[in-house]
């Protein structure tokens, strides 16, 4: 540990007494175990500060970045059991404090009695609330995050979970009753078994050794949190994304996988708090509310987050068009330069549905106006129209704070209206951003403020068009005071410095970033001042060194009009107004979706560097907030602040164009990133990514259905498709999963030219680009099999070299690597266009990869793209067959007569008349032909265990869950056993048997078929061999002439076009594949293919 020093001034007497205001000196130990201890120093901390603050000091060296400088322990006692209220739904325990009326007295009077309430929610849902037994605290008020009193409690009759606890002292435990693991338990050694106190609540909880967590954000971090040390703090700041620190939003919830199993911890609280993870514990350090604990256990990734995001509230569908390409920056200098950012992609060809204005078009920085020289109404509202006429939007950014300006609609509205935060003495708290001095909404207040902003993006609405959607910034709440602002107050004023704005942003963040961090204890104080009565004694780690709690935000003594105080509430600001905004937009246009981009979030990314460490963070980031419950999100392309590289800006482009929000975005004063800026490399890197993103529309469309109807995410981690997979797994965050099927592998490195990719699971893996098998599946060869294994290392068996490969990545060539897993089919766009909505139009192909049984499943989620309450919509799934026959199945849900706008659910194309079939697909706005399909992973001369249907089934008769594609996760925990594993693909339907092989090395163990022959069926390899030529072919029963004349075969059944169908085949031998093309085959119908290759 350093021995630097950082400057500060410390009041020693004040650590010397509050340490022991109760117990004497004697009753104070220092712990000799590491992992107890309590920091009570800083970074650069020396043995007599150190002594001087009453602490303990012992510098020997440990690997658990324990602290040398820490606290000492006293009899903290915690709370008894007095009484115990038992019902079928859960338990009602009375807590009494022990050790006298002082209690613990870490950081103020403890609370003489507490109720906790164990409620057992749902069969994999628990919630432990911790209150105050005799006065009302705050909790997260209902209106603003759905409180689990109000859903529906099913009838639990078997729980997932075990509740227990102790009554002296108090501590409580869940337990997963299927392996008897507890994976929450308070009674953690050496800790204060529950401290509750006015404004310090403390728990913490048993992790096992090296834990693997996930989530607690918001930051910039790896996706795994290091269990070796450490502190996420919950306080919404406004920060140019320092690494380790608390940013934007905050989301107290977290996943943890243990031995192949996932569980959930979500703190219902929104004050300001530490969650610190050290060794074998994490503990949570509140300055406010409750603890208000819910746990859900899972036991998959996805299932965690299901359960997490029904509690909360599912992520909202977005509308079609904002899954397009977006192009943003602020330091658009006028609305001509925005005009011809948008003529010259048109004139590149680039695909582009959202262009975005930052501040730059307001009157001096004000809201809801117009700079009538650099960008005036009418040219802002002619761009809009042209837009509009292209299928395309805009959207402008709405900072909330609102300028004191007398004769200002909005402020004097407010003011009449009484809708700002109020400071104790009941005056608007004033603050400073963009505009100069101003006042907040406060938009806890549903009633008035609702009304007022609703009025407000109404008019930006009549000013410049229906397809104008807001960006809301700055809503952390940021201010440019610490505190209070008042016209004397110093720091920066873009409103009177406009020229030196971006010297000023860009001065500003390199401070927050290159700050000499100084890292201090957990309990040094937040010093009192004249206008901040509240003095919460613990101090978070606000920016990462103990910040004021009011820097850069509003004073916490503010109040809202319902009572509430903002240092209760400060986390859920930027949240409210979001809901407000979100309210406003359906009460303005009640049946379209809303579009909202907000910066700061909480349950239910913003500003990054032009540096290749923020394009690696960006995806820890997205996988992050995948699992908060907000799957629509992404990185700024080619970075925020500072000027970008061309490499750099061409990798972000690869990578961007996949993230679930594409927007390319940069600040005033930095150099232009748009594509267009390197037209011999990022333009036609970008085209070409574009062009794959807007190619895979439909898949990532069914994906936002999904999230939108189980919370699912649409990136999501290794893990999530492969838990059963080595640990090492849980630590890739270079790789993620675009859904169930594809795996991205992206170039995050200057000057790289190939991806070590890992592919998880044990079967085969596809090349997207090339239709080759780039991983075969791992085989269950039987003794020899045994052999192989047993002289493989535990730490080689552990890292599974046999499924890494290195995949081609140079910058001037190559697309960005995509793979594609055995058993997926995926729906694409065979040709792309400049929008969302022209490209929705045009026809589809399957992209089929098959497992080694010769077995693959998919389907597509098709809407109107726009409307609420999805008036009409299509769910069609897929299954190939023993590796010869596609069936398509597919439910609608159309107006038809008499049904109302909720139209008539799950019925198929058959069953309407001509008339309505006509109205849904006009009403539909998408593509209802197939037209191609690929097969790749023919090569195999048969497929274990599967039957073939018959050939002449009725497509009517085929009837699959429309649930959508399905994951197999493979295999028993012990990797040294052999396996065989039966798995239901169908979904209740089929029952398909995949078996996995594994061998150490790459290559057979058999060393003639003959050999493999003597195996028992269980055990007999699957045996390769060539495919060159198809034999048959057959679309509903009806077979395929390929001559056309008189059904005389072609000479060439390897490749060929049907002269009067128009039918194309093309059997590849060296990938194996059969692609079909000009099929004409209806997305909305039932339907099979079979054919027989040779």
């Amino acid at each position: 540990m350093s021995a630097r020093r950082s400057g500060h001034g410390k009041n020693v007497d004040f650590w010397a007494s509050q340490r022991m205001p109760v117990s004497s000196n004697e009753d104070y130990l220092c712990a000799a175990d590491v992992v107890t201890r309590r920091d009570c120093g800083y970074l650069g901390i020396d043995s007599k500060e150190c002594s001087d603050r009453n602490c303990c000091w012992d510098p020997t060296p440990n690997n658990l970045n324990a602290p040398f400088c820490f606290l000492k322990q006293h009899s903290c006692k915690g709370y008894e059991v007095k009484t115990v209220e038992e019902s079928a739904t859960g338990t009602l325990l009375h807590l009494g404090l022990l050790g006298g009326p002082q209690g613990c007295s870490r950081f103020g009077q403890d609370i003489p009695n507490l109720a906790v309430h164990i409620d057992y929610e749902t069969e994999s849902r628990v919630r432990v609330k911790i209150i105050d037994s005799d006065n009302k605290r705050y909790e997260i008020p209902a209106f603003a995050l759905p409180n689990p009193e109000s859903t529906a409690r099913r009838n639990v009759t078997k729980r997932d979970y075990a509740v227990r606890y102790t009554k002296s002292p108090f501590t409580f435990a869940v337990t997963r009753v299927s392996t008897g693991e507890v994976i929450f338990d308070s009674s953690v050694a050496g800790m204060d078994s529950l401290v509750f106190e006015d404004e310090y609540l403390e728990i913490s909880s048993v992790l096992p050794e090296d834990a693997n967590i996930f989530g607690l954000g918001e930051v910039v971090t790896a996706f795994r949190r290091d269990p070796r040390g450490t502190r996420q703090t919950m306080w919404a700041r406004d920060a140019a994304t320092p690494v380790d620190e608390n940013l934007y939003g905050s989301h107290p919830f977290h996943l943890e996988m243990r031995k192949g199993l996932a569980h959930g911890v979500f703190l219902r609280n929104s004050n300001g708090m530490d969650v610190i993870i050290t060794p074998q514990k994490i503990t949570y350090k509140v300055i406010g509310g409750i603890l208000d604990f819910t746990i859900f256990l899972g036991p998959k990734p996805a299932d965690v987050v299901n359960q997490y995001t029904e509690l909360i509230g599912r992520p909202h569908m977005p509308p079609a068009w904002s899954l397009g390409f977006h192009q943003s920056r602020y330091g658009y200098n006028n609305i001509g330069e925005v005009e011809e950012v948008v003529r010259r992609y048109r004139q590149e060809n680039l695909p582009l549905d959202g262009v975005w204005i930052d501040i730059d078009y307001m009157d001096s920085f004000k809201d809801f106006t117009y700079d009538e020289i650099k960008f005036p109404q009418s040219r802002i509202r002619s761009l809009a129209t042209d837009l509009n006429n292209h299928n395309q939007s805009m959207v402008l950014i709405i900072d909330p704070g609102i300028p004191i300006a007398p004769g200002y609609e909005p402020y004097d509205t407010g003011m009449k209206e009484d809708i700002f935060i109020k400071t104790l003495t009941g005056k608007p708290i004033e603050g400073r951003v963009w505009p100069g001095q101003t006042y907040f909404p406060d938009f806890m207040n549903t009633n008035e403020t609702w009304a007022f902003w609703q009025r407000q993006l109404h008019k930006t609405r009549e000013d410049i068009g229906e397809n104008v959607y807001p960006w809301i910034d700055m809503n952390e709440p940021s201010n440019f005071c610490n505190g209070p602002c008042t016209k004397d107050s110093p720091g920066f004023n873009p409103a009177l410095d406009k020229e030196n704005a971006a010297n000023a942003f860009l001065t500003n963040a390199l401070a927050d970033r290159d700050k000499d961090i100084r890292i201090p204890s957990e309990i040094e104080i937040v010093k009192k001042r004249q206008d901040a009565p509240i003095n919460l004694k613990y101090a978070i780690n606000n920016a990462g060194r103990q910040a004021p709690l009011d820097e850069k935000t509003l004073a916490e003594n503010a109040v809202h009009k319902n009572g509430l105080r903002l240092t209760d509430t400060h986390n859920l600001y930027g949240h409210m107004e979001a809901m407000a905004t979100h309210h406003s937009l359906l009460q303005l246009k009640p049946d379209t979706r809303p579009f909202i981009l907000t910066r700061s979030s909480f349950s239910g990314t913003g500003d990054n560097w032009s540096e290749w460490s923020h394009l690696y963070f960006s995806v820890p980031g997205v996988l992050s907030f995948g699992l908060f419950g907000v799957p629509f999100t992404g990185a700024d392309i080619c970075g925020f602040i500072g000027n970008t590289t061309e490499e750099l800006c061409l990798r972000w482009h690869q990578l961007g164009a996949l993230y679930p929000f594409a927007r390319n975005h940069n600040t005033i004063g930095a150099s232009s990133q748009e594509p267009y800026v390197w037209p011999t490399s990022v333009l036609p890197a970008a085209r070409q990514a574009l062009q794959i993103r807007y190619s895979l529309l439909p898949y990532l469309y069914t994906l936002f259905d999904q999230a939108h109807k189980s919370g699912n995410p649409v990136w999501r981690p290794l893990f999530f498709g492969f838990p059963q997979d080595p640990s090492f797994v849980l630590k890739i965050d270079r790789q993620f999963l675009l859904g169930d099927g594809i795996l991205v592998s992206p170039a995050l490195y200057k000057g790289q030219i190939q991806v070590k990719a890992y592919f998880p699971g044990k079967g085969r893996w596809f090349d997207l680009w090339t239709q080759q098998c780039v991983i075969e599946a791992d085989r269950d060869l039987g003794q020899k099999a045994q052999k192989l294994k047993a002289r493989a290392k535990a730490a080689a068996e552990d890292e599974r070299p046999h499924r890494y490969k290195f995949l081609p990545a140079k910058v001037e060539s190559d697309p960005i690597p995509m793979s594609l897993e055995g058993g997926h089919i995926i729906p694409t766009h065979q040709s792309t266009k400049l929008t969302v909505a022209e490209t929705r139009l045009q026809p589809l192909g399957l992209i089929v990869a098959l497992d080694e049984t010769g077995f693959a499943q998919g389907g597509v989620y098709v809407d109107d793209g726009t409307s609420v309450d999805n008036r009409v919509w299509a769910n069609v799934t897929w299954e190939l067959h023993s590796g010869k026959q596609l069936i398509s199945n597919a439910l609608l849900k159309w107006p038809g007569q008499g049904a109302g706008s909720q139209g008539v659910a799950g019925s198929r194309l058959e069953e309407m008349s001509a008339a309505e079939a006509q109205a849904f697909r006009a009403q539909m706005g998408h593509s209802d032909r197939i037209e191609k399909v690929v097969v790749m992973g023919l090569n195999f001369a048969r497929f274990g265990g599967e039957q073939d249907l018959e050939p002449n089934v009725a497509a009517s008769q085929v009837v699959f869950d429309v649930t959508g594609t399905s994951k197999l996760v493979g295999g028993p925990q012990e990797r040294q056993q052999l396996r065989r594993q039966g798995q239901n693909r169908g979904q209740g339907q089929q029952r398909h048997h995949r078996r996995s092989r594994e061998v150490e090395e790459e290559q057979d163990v058999f060393s003639t078929e003959a050999e493999a022959a003597t195996q028992s069926p269980q055990q007999r390899p699957i045996v390769a061999a060539r495919v060159n030529a198809l034999q048959e072919l057959n679309i509903n029963g009806v077979p395929v002439s390929f001559g056309g004349q008189g059904g005389v075969a072609p000479v060439n059944r390897t490749k060929g076009v049907d002269a009067v169908t128009g039918l194309g085949w093309e059997v590849n031998e060296a990938a194996g594949s059969l692609t079909l093309t000009g099929l004409k085959i209806d997305l909305f119908a039932g339907w099979f293919i079979h054919w027989k290759l040779e």
